[in-house]
């Protein structure tokens, strides 16, 4: 593919990023006029030029610092624009409408639900918790767009909902809404919608796996006890991309390994 195009589709994907930021942010600090208003530095209140704006590169060159105040600004700015960038090329790659026009459709559907995706990753990383405006509307595009489009069947999207979301609502049952929530449940609903049974269900040991390790890293590290809270939304959609980029040959890597 032309390295115009991509680049291209990174700088698109960095602008979406800086403005997811924003939202999340907004919606947050339940601020009014998400899309309306000149952004300004959380610390100081000052209102940023359009030099303070331009994502990654303006956090780079200012040392990570606003440019009025000096208070360091978070990492989860770049970090955000960052991973749109990237997710935004891994999606062109795989559902390359520029090469075969009957993607485009496909395309379409994905970075949708994955702009939502990455809001609900930062989201829940930076404040643990999932708010339902963010999870809702892509478990009904993914249903939607999911049966339209002939992706998933609809047996095995009723069965992924049931199974995976079910499995989280056991759970917050349980425990009466102490090992999981409710945005955890949603979630597992979505990857149940979006992934189907078979799908959902890896997506859903990878997120396991992942954050099992994670966590015992941390507290090998000693830096978290047994009592700190860890956000499980990330890994949960860390597992639902691995899933649906490269879950046909995690599969044939687990059958070639334990099955033969």
């Amino acid at each position: 593919m032309n390295p115009l195009t991509i680049f291209i589709t990174f700088v698109l994907g960095t602008i979406i990023g800086s403005f997811l930021s924003v939202v999340i942010h907004r919606i947050k600090a339940k601020k009014k006029g998400i899309f309306l208003g000149r952004s300004m530095c959380p610390n100081c209140k000052k209102t940023l030029k359009w030099s303070n704006l331009i994502p990654i590169l303006s956090w780079i060159f200012q040392g990570g610092k606003c440019s009025k105040c000096k208070k360091k600004i978070s990492m989860s700015y770049p970090a955000l624009e960052l991973t749109t960038g990237i997710i935004f090329i891994a999606t062109l790659l795989k559902w390359s409408f520029i090469i075969e026009s009957n993607q485009l459709p496909y395309f379409i559907f994905y970075l949708a639900e994955f702009i939502f995706l990455i809001t609900i990753f930062f989201f829940d990383l930076l404040y643990k918790e999932i708010p339902d405006k963010f999870s809702i509307p892509p478990i009904i595009i993914a249903i939607i767009g999911g049966l339209l489009l002939q992706i998933v069947s609809p047996i095995s999207m009723a069965l992924g909902i049931l199974a995976v979301g079910g499995f989280f609502l056991i759970q917050y049952i349980l425990s009466k809404g102490l090992w999981v929530g409710g945005g955890d449940i949603r979630l597992g609903a979505l990857m149940g919608a979006l992934l189907g049974l078979k799908m959902g269900v890896m997506a859903l040991v990878l997120a396991y796996l992942i954050g099992g390790i994670f966590a015992a890293y941390l507290l090998i590290a000693k830096k978290v006890s047994r009592k700190t809270q860890i956000p499980f939304g990330p890994f949960l959609i860390t597992g639902i991309f691995l899933t649906l980029f490269y879950g046909e040959q995690l599969l044939t890597m687990y059958q070639s390994l334990f099955l033969y």
